[in-house]
């Protein structure tokens, strides 16, 4: 059977004929946004849970493991912990397991995301961490295997999802952010600020899904590029991970992400026809360092597609502007991903593909 064979919309997951494609899921991202506002905040015994464990502890240190995009959307909370004077590290989970006890001290505290809850590397990390270290799950199915070995769990409110993760990532992304909010103990007003900045972005994601006009472009644009990287930094690191995955298994394309400093040691010299860059490009304290990379994309050949909240940056030939108008760097990170999502997604309907079909791994989808 060929790979594109397997990948037909009626595909079979956990014995069980579908028709939900890539783009019903897609649409479903600002009402799963607003679930999660209506629900997570909410989560009393979490915040409870939380205080108890970080006030007594005088030198916190947060450790954030996952596995593919669960390990992604924990770079959002790292840095916010960071910036904040919180110290913070992301280390994959099969990565963590194999850490010398010695690394895990008294003021130690692990979050360990899963969308499904099931992810193999989680699972026995859990097994095999020190009874002494407090672990924080979060996950999109409360009966899941994680949440069922964890004190205590923090939701993602993502509803089922068969296909590329697209609303459990975003939604996983808002959990991260709102747990960050939690661990530094912030006040009720601040608290009621972040759920209005998440509703509104529930609002811009309807109005970027509803642009037809964006994934055509998009898929037009890329449509010959053979080799699709992917640029972010700070906040935005997080959305050039995950973008690697999106176009990975959705679009079936050779790709990888690199901070903009990065992509100069090494990719640069790859650049030429057939080679394309997405540039996220929405806190100002990295814009010069995203410039650089497109010039020199440009300069040397290759494609490159903006997507930010600059409205300096004009189209030229070869370089596609996306404006998303919005101006936090945190929340921007639910917005960012919808343009790439969009164009993929076209793109694989151009080619008679059925995008976010995963023909070789089985997503998991709780106990």
């Amino acid at each position: 059977m060929t790979l594109k064979e397997r990948q037909k919309v009626t595909n079979e997951v956990a014995g069980e004929k579908i028709q939900i494609s890539f783009m019903d899921e897609i649409r479903e991202q600002p009402d799963a946004l607003r679930r999660f506002v209506e629900r997570a905040f909410g989560e009393e015994e979490l915040q409870r849970a939380l205080d108890r464990l970080v006030k007594p502890r005088k030198n916190l240190h947060v450790v954030l493991t996952g596995m593919g995009s669960s390990l992604f959307v924990c770079y959002i909370a790292m840095k916010f912990l960071r910036d904040r004077g919180i110290p913070a590290s992301v280390v994959e989970s099969y990565e963590l397991q194999k850490m010398e006890k010695r690394f895990f001290s008294d003021d130690i505290i692990v979050i360990a995301v899963s969308q499904s809850g099931e992810s193999p590397e989680v699972l026995e990390l859990i097994k095999k961490m020190p009874k002494e270290v407090p672990v924080i799950g979060v996950s999109n199915y409360s009966n899941s295997h994680l949440c069922e070995n964890v004190a205590v769990t923090g939701g993602i409110y993502a509803g089922m999802e068969y296909r590329t993760s697209t609303k459990s990532y975003t939604n996983s992304l808002a959990a991260m952010i709102l747990l960050a909010h939690r661990i530094l103990g912030h006040n009720e007003e601040e608290f009621l600020s972040l759920s209005r900045r998440l509703e509104e972005c529930a609002d811009k994601m309807e109005g970027l899904i509803g642009n037809k006009k964006i994934g055509k472009d998009i898929a037009e644009f890329i449509c010959d590029i053979e080799f699709l990287i992917f640029v972010g930094s700070g906040y935005s690191y997080t959305t050039a991970s995950h973008s690697e995955i999106v176009a990975e298994e959705a679009g079936k394309f050779h790709s990888s992400r690199f901070t903009p400093a990065q992509f100069i040691h090494g990719p640069i010299e790859l650049i030429g026809e057939k080679f394309g860059v997405v540039v996220y490009d929405f806190d100002r304290h990295f814009s010069s360092k995203c410039d650089c990379v497109r010039e020199n994309v440009l300069k040397y050949g290759g494609k490159v597609m903006l997507i930010t909240n600059r409205v300096d940056v004009e189209m030229q030939e070869n370089q596609m502007v996306c404006v998303v108008e919005h101006e936090d760097p945190i929340t921007a990170t639910l917005l960012e991903i919808i343009p790439l999502e969009l164009g993929i997604n076209s793109l694989c309907e151009s080619r008679g593909m059925a995008a976010g079909c995963l023909a070789r791994v089985v997503k998991r989808m709780g106990n």
